[in-house]
């Protein structure tokens, strides 16, 4: 027989054989976690697999009968909130030819997974693109992210809050002035200003940055890249994270890439030398301070007093909170220039779609305006609209401002699951004295649309917008507190000892933004002429837009633009 025309007979064969005995063997070891399994014949992150999936998702889930091939394919749990695991179980393993997957929405085993830092770590995949510009708190593990953690975390304080405080005012105002002089009021710039606020509050607070608003319109083709400042290098890394951290810049050069790409080649290219610039100017004011001359208060100039505080072992001459002084206890250029990504970059797309859908989903539930402005009239009273409040008596009262923040992360969670992985098998024990064994190594997710839209933890209305479940009264009977949820049941800034640090920040950017706007206006979608639309026609349009969604780096409507409001003074 031709030696060529058996190797093509063989080689597919033997191809097929080890595909057939690893899901096997995979299967084999989910059955012992003692939780339900399906099985898809793919790798989930498998090539060419994990570029077709996506566009051919209803044609492989009509053609193939596995009943794992849904979960395999990325976004699945947004479009199915809680009803796969109400079928399957409120965890199950995915069963597949690489690593075997555990997705769980029992809020008992979450709270587990996610206190046992040390078991169960970063998914590698997500730290390598997370890390694409340096380590990071996000990515590090064990002592590593022990030691950011340890120094970091501390400095993202009140001092840190107050300032987003008055640029999230600022900024808001100035939207709300931008949107009252358009034609009508009515504007379609609304995702894109949201967006503006977030990444100006950030390069204001973040790197000592003032800029005016305007709705954001990041370089769109490599000219433009070339002149672009640090701020919107990295929103375009965060609008295309996949291809900056895993696809070499040289090759999105080519001539015969999309522009799109040639333009993210530009910036990733760019932040280097940009960090580098960044940090010597910053050393050089915090040395003028040292000489009079004033320094800067924001969070790459804590970022830096801090490493170089750490590295001479000065903790005081830092003045900061972390624990500076002892060998390796500080953190490196590439840490910091690592950290100031994520908190941009991360930072910036959580809370600006965040925002985006809470303001969509006001416009269409114009009830929930009026709720949130008896709130802000009680609380500010007389004060003029313009007028920014004083942060630390005005923000503990605006319940029902995070409350709506609150309501619309639990229904539109930025990321849609919560990744770790282990290495070796682990036992989960729970504290209703369930057991089950996961053979590692396997990937691990927290499904958090399902815990967030579970009947039997937020009622039988679990997938309305409604937020006044958050609210309950307080001792006296009089003031509103907010709810605090059973441990396990929301997540959308992880939890356990690694729970987001800038949980904080975030939160009082988008109450200070729902005060500015919903003190001075009222917004209403615009029906669409054309098409005889009705406003409770309009209404509807805004929540077909916002159902449909795709995660990217966050969760993101696909078609922002069409979020066409009006803006009425009150």
């Amino acid at each position: 027989m031709n030696p060529l025309f058996t190797a093509l007979l063989v080689g597919p064969l033997l191809w097929v054989g080890n595909w057939i005995w690893c899901l096997y063997r995979n299967y084999r070891a989910a059955k012992l976690s003692g939780l339900p399994v399906l099985l898809s014949p793919f790798a989930p992150d498998g090539m060419p697999y994990l570029l077709i999936k996506g566009p051919l998702r209803p044609l492989l889930e009509t053609i193939l009968p596995f009943p794992g091939i849904r979960v395999s394919i990325f976004g699945w749990e947004f479009r199915d909130r809680h009803e796969l695991h109400d079928r399957v179980g409120p965890a199950f393993i995915l069963a597949t030819p690489d690593l075997n997957e555990l997705w769980c929405a029992d809020p008992a085993m979450a709270q587990v997974i996610l206190a046992r830092r040390k078991d169960f770590v970063q998914l590698p995949i997500a730290s390598k693109i997370m890390s694409f510009l340096g380590g990071n708190i996000l990515t590090a593990d064990g002592e590593d992210w022990a030691r950011q953690r340890r120094l970091v975390a501390p400095n993202l304080n009140e001092r840190i809050s107050e300032k987003v405080w008055s640029e999230s005012m600022e900024q808001a105002n100035q939207m709300v002035d931008y949107m009252l002089r358009q034609p009508g009021g009515a504007s379609r710039d609304v995702i894109s200003g949201l967006r503006a606020i977030a990444i100006n509050v950030l390069g204001q607070v973040g790197y000592g940055e003032p800029k005016p608003f305007k709705p954001m319109e990041l370089p769109r083709d490599p000219a433009a890249a070339e002149k672009s400042t640090y701020v919107e290098a990295i929103s375009l890394c965060a609008e295309l994270l996949v291809f900056a951290a895993l696809i070499p810049s040289k090759f999105m050069r080519m001539s015969f890439m999309p522009k799109a790409l040639q333009t993210l080649a530009v910036a990733v290219e760019n932040i280097p030398g940009l960090t580098k610039e960044m940090l010597e100017q910053e050393r050089k004011r915090i040395a003028s301070s040292h000489s009079g001359s004033g320094s800067r208060d924001n969070l790459m100039s804590m970022l830096v007093r801090l490493s170089d505080a750490g590295k001479s072992g000065d903790k005081q001459q830092s003045g900061l909170a972390g624990e500076a002084g002892p060998h390796g206890q500080y953190l490196t250029d590439d840490e910091i220039s690592g950290n100031l990504f994520v908190f941009t970059g991360a930072g910036f797309d959580t809370t600006a779609n965040t925002l985006a859908y809470a303001i969509t989903l006001l416009a269409a539930y114009p009830q929930w305006q009026e709720w949130i402005q008896e709130e802000l009239d009680r609380v500010l009273g007389e004060q003029e609209q313009t007028e920014s409040p004083d942060y630390n008596t005005t923000y503990p009262q605006l319940a029902r401002c995070l409350a709506v923040m609150l309501e619309t992360l639990r229904l539109y969670p930025p990321v849609l699951h919560v990744s770790r992985s282990i290495k070796t098998s682990q036992t989960i024990r729970t504290a209703e004295d369930k057991s089950y064994f996961i053979q590692g190594p396997c990937v691990v997710y927290i499904n958090n649309p399902a815990l967030h839209t579970y009947k039997s933890i937020w009622g039988e209305d679990s997938l309305e917008f409604r937020p006044s479940r958050w609210i309950t009264k307080g001792a006296d009977g009089a003031e509103e507190e907010l709810i605090t949820p059973a441990r396990g049941t929301f997540s959308p800034w992880s939890g356990g000892p690694r729970v987001c640090p800038g949980q904080k920040m975030s939160q009082v950017e988008f109450v200070t933004v729902m005060a500015a706007i919903f003190r001075q206006c009222n917004i209403e979608p615009v029906p669409n002429k054309e098409k005889g639309e009705t406003m409770d026609q309009a209404k509807k349009r805004m929540l077909v837009l916002t159902e449909d969604s795709m995660p990217r780096l966050t969760l993101q409507m696909n078609k922002p633009e069409e979020v066409y409001l009006r803006w009425v003074r009150r």
